[in-house]
C-alpha cells in the first residue's frame, strides 16, 4: 500500500475540491450562456438552458404565478375609476386641448377668439369636466372587460421573445445567493470526496480509477448542491445544527426581489401595452374609446352653443373622425391614457410579493422551480463529464508512470 504512496497523492482531494468547483462553476454558466446556439445545429454546440427554453420557461412560470399567486379579477377586485382617475390630470389635460383646437380653434377660429379670457376658460373648465369623466368611464371599461383585453401570459411571453436574456437576468438575480451557494459547495464536497478517491486510489491504483471518481465527483457534488439549495423545505434540527434549504431560507428575500423584476422587468407598463394595443385586442380597446368618443362628440352636438359653430353632419362626421385620430396616437405613447393605467390601475409588485412571502414553503418552491427542473439533469451531467475529463487529466499528467495506462492514453503521457 505505501508502495503507491507519493508526495502527489496527497494533491487528490485539493484537485477533487477544485474540480468539483469548477464543474459547479461550467454548470451554472451553461444553464444561462450562450444566449444564442454557437455550433453547428443540432447536436454539434450549446445554447443556454434558460435562453433556449425561453418561451416554454415563460409559459410555465406564468401559469404557475396566475394559478398561485395573482389572477386578472382578483387584481383589479377593487378598482376605483376615480381614485385612479388622480393619475390622468396630463392625459386629460391633453384631450381637452384636442377637442378645443379640433371643435373650436379649427372650425370656429374667429369665434373663438372674440370670446375672450374669461369665456374660454369656462368652456375649457366644462370641456375638462366632461373629458375626466369620459375617461373615467373607459378606465372603467378598461376594467370590467380585462379578461378579455389583458393576456398575462401573451405579455410575459411576448418580453421575452422580444430579450431571450430577460429569462436568464431574472433567475440570476433572484437566485444569485443560490447558485452562489452550489458554486461554493463545490469546493466542501469535492474535497470530502477527494479523501475517499485517495484513499481509494492508496489501495488500488487502477487507471480507471481517476477518470471514474472525477465523474464521480462531478455529478455528486452538482446533485447534492441542487438538493441543499431546495431541501429541507422547512428548518431541521439535527444535534446543535440547524438545516434548511437556501432557497427556502431565503423566501422574504426571494419574494422581494422575483415580485421587483417581474413588475419592473416583465409585467412592465411598456410590455403590457405594446401586448395589449396591438392585433385583436388593440381593436377591442380602441372600440371602447371610441364608444365613449361618440358619447361625448353626441353629447356636445346636440348642445345650442355647439350649433352655432357645427353647421352640418358632415362637419360632426369630420369632427368625429379627427379627434379620434388623435386620440388614438395618444392613447398608447408613453405617457398616455392606456400607459397611465397599466402603470397605476393595479401594484403587481406590491401584490405579487405579499402573496408570495405568505406561501408554504412547498407552494413556494413550486413557483420557480419547475420552470427549470426538468433540465436539472442536463447540469448534473455536464458537471459528471468535465469531472471525468479533469480525472482523465489528473491521470495522463499526475500519475502516468505509476500505472499501465492502455493503449489510447499511453499516447498522452
Amino acid at each position: 500500500m505505501l508502495d503507491n504512496f507519493n508526495i502527489a497523492v496527497l494533491f487528490i482531494p485539493i484537485i477533487g475540491a477544485i474540480i468539483a468547483w469548477v464543474t459547479n462553476i461550467v454548470a451554472v454558466k451553461m444553464m444561462f450562456y450562450p444566449t444564442e446556439f454557437v455550433g453547428i445545429r443540432p447536436f454539434l454546440g450549446w445554447q443556454g438552458i434558460v435562453p433556449a427554453n425561453a418561451e416554454r420557461l415563460a409559459r410555465v412560470s406564468n401559469k404557475l404565478v396566475m394559478t398561485k399567486l395573482l389572477t386578472l379579477e382578483e387584481l383589479f377586485a377593487d378598482f376605483k375609476p376615480e381614485v385612479f382617475g388622480q393619475n390622468l390630470g396630463h392625459v386629460i389635460d391633453e384631450i381637452t386641448d384636442q377637442i378645443i383646437q379640433e371643435i373650436a380653434e379649427k372650425h370656429a377660429p374667429a369665434m373663438w377668439q372674440n370670446a375672450g379670457e374669461f369665456m374660454q376658460d369656462k368652456v375649457r373648465a366644462s370641456v375638462r369636466e366632461e373629458v375626466e369623466q369620459v375617461l373615467l368611464r373607459i378606465s372603467g371599461d378598461l376594467s370590467d372587460n380585462i379578461t378579455s383585453i389583458l393576456d398575462l401570459e401573451q405579455v410575459v411571453v411576448d418580453a421575452v421573445l422580444e430579450d431571450r436574456e430577460l429569462m436568464s437576468r431574472m433567475f440570476l438575480d433572484v437566485g444569485d445567493e443560490e447558485f452562489k451557494f452550489i458554486i461554493r459547495s463545490g469546493l466542501y464536497f469535492g474535497f470530502l470526496f477527494g479523501l475517499i478517491q485517495m484513499a481509494i486510489w492508496v489501495v488500488y491504483p487502477q487507471w480507471w480509477i481517476l477518470p471514474v471518481f472525477g465523474f464521480l465527483n462531478g455529478y455528486i457534488t452538482d446533485w447534492v448542491a441542487i438538493r441543499l439549495v431546495f431541501e429541507p423545505q422547512k428548518p431541521k434540527k439535527i444535534g446543535p445544527f440547524t438545516f434548511q434549504g437556501v432557497f427556502h431560507k431565503r423566501q422574504a428575500e426571494v419574494a422581494t426581489g422575483f415580485s421587483t423584476l417581474v413588475a419592473g422587468k416583465v409585467l412592465s407598463p411598456d410590455n403590457i401595452v405594446k401586448t395589449v394595443s396591438t392585433g385583436e385586442t388593440g381593436d377591442r380597446v380602441l372600440n371602447i374609446v371610441d364608444t365613449r368618443i361618440d358619447e361625448l362628440i353626441d353629447k356636445y352636438a346636440a348642445h345650442p352653443m355647439a350649433a352655432m359653430v357645427i353647421s352640418d353632419a358632415a362637419m360632426i362626421d369630420e369632427i368625429r373622425s379627427d379627434i379620434k385620430e388623435r386620440t388614438h396616437q395618444d392613447f398608447n405613447k408613453p405617457g398616455g391614457m392606456l400607459h397611465v393605467f397599466a402603470a397605476k390601475a393595479i401594484d403587481i409588485k406590491d401584490n405579487l410579493e405579499r402573496r408570495m412571502k405568505a406561501l408554504p414553503s412547498d407552494e413556494f418552491e413550486g413557483v420557480l422551480r419547475p420552470a427549470f427542473q426538468q433540465d436539472e439533469w442536463k447540469l448534473i451531467l455536464a458537471g459528471g463529464i468535465l469531472g471525468g475529463l479533469a480525472g482523465l487529466a489528473q491521470l495522463v499528467f499526475m500519475f502516468a508512470d505509476k500505472v499501465d495506462l492502455p493503449n489510447f492514453l499511453s499516447y498522452f503521457s
